[in-house]
C-alpha cells in the first residue's frame, strides 16, 4: 500500500514537472515567436544588423529547434553561424556552418557556409611565430573550396586568403633561416631558405629568401653558387627587395666580385 502510494506521488510530481516544462516552452514560444516564423526570422536579422548578438542567437536558435523542417530552418542555421562569426567566436561558427553543410545539403547556403567556414579558420590562424596548425587547416579548407566551387563568386577572395596564409608560413621559414644565419649556422639557414624558395615562390618573400641564401653561401665561401644566386636575383626579383635588402645585395655583389678578381689574379 505504501509502495503504491509512493508511486502515485512520484507520478504526480513527474507530471507536474513536465507540465511546468511545457508551460515554460509555450511561454517562451509566445515571447520569441509571437508572430509567424517569417516575422520571427526577420526579427533575428534585425537584431543581427543592430549587433544585438544575444537576441539574434536566441531568435535563430528558437527557429531551428521549433521549426526544423520549415522554410526558414536553413536561413536560421546560417545566420546563427554568422552571429557567432560576428562575435569572433570562430569555433562555434565553424560548428554551426558544419551543421548546415552536413544536414542541409540542398540548402542554397551550403556554398557560402563552406566559404565562411574557411574564413573562420583563417581568422583562427595565429601570428606566424606560433604553431601553424590552424594555418594549415585554413589552407586545406580554402583549397577544398576552390576545388569544389571553381566558379564561385568567392573564388577571388579564397585565392587572396590562400596567398595570405602562404605568406604567413613563408615568413615563419624566413625568420627561422635568419635566426640560423645570425647564429652562423649557415648550412641550417640554407636548408630553410631552400624550403621557402621551393614551396613559397609565389610569395613576396621569395626574393628575400634567395638573397639570404646568397649571403649564407658567401659566408661559407661557396663563391660559384653565390654568384649564380645573385645573377638569379638580378634577372628576376630584384624589385621585390626592400631598400635595406638592396644595400645588402650590392655589398654581397662587391664581395663576390672581389673574390672573382682575386681568383683571376
Amino acid at each position: 500500500m505504501i509502495k503504491r502510494f509512493t508511486k502515485v506521488i512520484s507520478l504526480s510530481i513527474a507530471l507536474l514537472y513536465f507540465g511546468t516544462v511545457l508551460q515554460f516552452c509555450a511561454a517562451k514560444k509566445a515571447t520569441i515567436g509571437g508572430g509567424t516564423i517569417a516575422e520571427t526570422f526577420q526579427s533575428g536579422m534585425d537584431y543581427l544588423e543592430k549587433e544585438n548578438y544575444l537576441k539574434s542567437e536566441e531568435t535563430f536558435t528558437f527557429i531551428i529547434y521549433n521549426d526544423p523542417g520549415g522554410a526558414y530552418a536553413d536561413d536560421a542555421q546560417f545566420y546563427l553561424a554568422e552571429t557567432y562569426f560576428a562575435k569572433d567566436e570562430y569555433l562555434l561558427a565553424i560548428s554551426e556552418y558544419d551543421r548546415l553543410i552536413r544536414r542541409m545539403k540542398n540548402s542554397s547556403f551550403v556554398e557560402e557556409a563552406f566559404w565562411r567556414k574557411a574564413e573562420a579558420y583563417c581568422e583562427l590562424s595565429p601570428d606566424y611565430r606560433l604553431e601553424r596548425d590552424m594555418t594549415d587547416k585554413a589552407l586545406r579548407y580554402l583549397f577544398d573550396f576552390i576545388e569544389i566551387y571553381p566558379d564561385s563568386k568567392y573564388r577571388k577572395g579564397a585565392e587572396a586568403r590562400v596567398l595570405e596564409m602562404r605568406e604567413k608560413l613563408a615568413k615563419k621559414s624566413l625568420e627561422t633561416a635568419l635566426l640560423y644565419n645570425t647564429l652562423r649556422e649557415y648550412e641550417s639557414a640554407i636548408f630553410y631558405y631552400d624550403s621557402l624558395i621551393e614551396e613559397y615562390s609565389s610569395t613576396t618573400l621569395y626574393a628575400s629568401a634567395r638573397l639570404g641564401r646568397a649571403e649564407a653561401l658567401v659566408a661559407l665561401e661557396r663563391w660559384d653558387e653565390a654568384r649564380e644566386m645573385m645573377n638569379s636575383i638580378a634577372v628576376d626579383g630584384r624589385n621585390d627587395l626592400t631598400p635595406k635588402e638592396v644595400v645588402k645585395l650590392k655589398s654581397l655583389g662587391a664581395k663576390i666580385l672581389e673574390n672573382s678578381e682575386a681568383v683571376g689574379n
